[in-house]
């Protein structure tokens, strides 16, 4: 049964780095699941993206992580600012909560915003690590 106390967490890492990400993510939180995502940036393959489920509420944060949402059905990870923007750019520049993003457009992607701009990263799932 999915937890409904729980958030999930991406953490930018890169190649070089990840796996001693994953081993300090694992001493920093606990990890809801038992599973650890690794994506991998499709056009420049040695930026990583670790994604994983933490108790909501929790006051620590890993550095480089952000808190992200998922439209499963696409395999889209957004944050909420990107969301956000991303309605104002496809909506004339208007936000509106009663806007309907198509999601097909940003199939396979993590959405965020870097210094007020959209910045969408298409990835390709490398493996799932299990704890």
């Amino acid at each position: 049964m999915y937890n409904t106390n729980t958030q999930l967490l991406c953490t930018f890492s890169d190649v070089v780095l990840y796996q001693a990400d994953i081993q300090s993510i694992q001493e920093f939180y606990k990890i809801d699941g038992g599973k650890i995502y690794i994506l991998k940036n499709s056009e420049h393959p040695t930026e990583i993206f670790l994604t994983y489920n933490v108790e909501k509420n929790n006051s620590k944060h890993f550095p480089k992580t952000i808190s992200v949402h998922r439209k499963k059905e696409f395999n889209i990870l957004y944050s909420i600012n990107a969301l956000n923007e991303l309605i104002k750019q496809e909506n004339g520049g208007l936000f509106s909560h009663t806007y309907q993003v198509d999601w097909t457009k940003f199939r396979d992607s993590i959405i965020v915003v870097n210094d007020g701009k959209i910045k969408i990263m298409p990835t390709k799932l490398l493996r799932v690590f299990f704890l």
